[in-house]
């Protein structure tokens, strides 16, 4: 009788047991489930003011570019026009140009190359009228008229029309290109390189080749070069891999979703 009576009192235990084990572990799934799930906003919104700040330091590139351009530049030019009177009064009397106004006009006349090439490098103009794609054709087409090295650039026809409105894309494009070109100017002693740029439904695709001497060491300008990139194809999400073999040699991959979540972002 005893254990007649025990058996249905052991069987409710069992189940509340089990429940309590159930319970538990929908709990701990929960909290797991949150802990990813608040892992997630904290990376997205890292992310959101990674970007919010790279966007706005090329705001202020192109601010001072423009500033530059416009008020560095105007003065240059004025200075420059009263030396050219100043020499057309020497030769109007046929007099011996002295040769402090010949130094000053040639320093003036650097000073302005110099002061282009620092506004270009900060923002370049035809990047933001023309776009990566055309940008990055023309440095190309310079590079090999040059004659310093080869250059070859292809691109697919939709990259530049799907991207043209996307800024920071575009912008960071530019700039991952460029740091890869400087390296391989600067320190591979390559002949010739190439870039392509080709874009599908689901990633843009960059590929870089040269046929300089490879990878250098990470404690050299080349790896924090290597490491510039590396965290610009971050901001993107991307991933960058470094293929094996002679000269130097990468593939970055840019997930497409992200031309959406970039455009909220600007």
């Amino acid at each position: 009788m005893l254990m007649e009576t025990l058996l249905p009192f052991s069987g409710i235990i069992f189940l509340i047991a089990l429940g309590v084990v159930v319970l538990t572990q929908q709990f701990r799934k929960n909290l797991y489930r949150e802990q990813l799930e608040n892992e997630e906003l904290k990376r997205f919104h890292q992310m959101e003011l990674v970007r919010s700040s790279i966007l706005v330091q090329e705001q202020e590139r192109k601010r001072i570019a423009q500033d530059i351009h416009d008020d560095l530049g105007a003065v240059l030019s004025i200075i420059k026009m009263h030396l050219l009177q100043a020499e057309r009064k020497y030769i109007d009397i046929n007099a011996q140009l002295p040769l402090e106004i010949q130094n000053i006009r040639k320093l003036t006349e650097n000073v302005i190359e110099n002061m282009r090439r620092v506004s270009h490098e900060l923002m370049p103009p035809q990047l933001e009228k023309f776009g990566v794609v055309q940008t990055l054709e023309q440095m190309c087409i310079q590079l090999t008229n040059s004659g310093k090295i080869k250059c070859e650039f292809s691109a697919s026809e939709n990259m530049n029309s799907e991207y043209s409105n996307d800024e920071l894309l575009q912008v960071t494009l530019y700039r991952i290109c460029m740091e890869l070109i400087n390296n391989t100017i600067k320190h591979a002693e390559a002949t010739f390189l190439s870039l392509s740029m080709t874009f599908s439904d689901s990633e843009i695709r960059v590929v870089y080749r040269d046929d300089g001497k490879g990878v250098l060491p990470e404690n050299t300008t080349h790896g924090t070069g290597l490491k510039n990139i590396q965290s610009r194809v971050s901001l993107l999400e991307g991933n960058i891999f470094l293929e094996e073999g002679p000269g130097f040699s990468t593939v970055i991959q840019i997930p497409f979703h992200l031309k959406n979540s970039l455009l909220v972002g600007k």
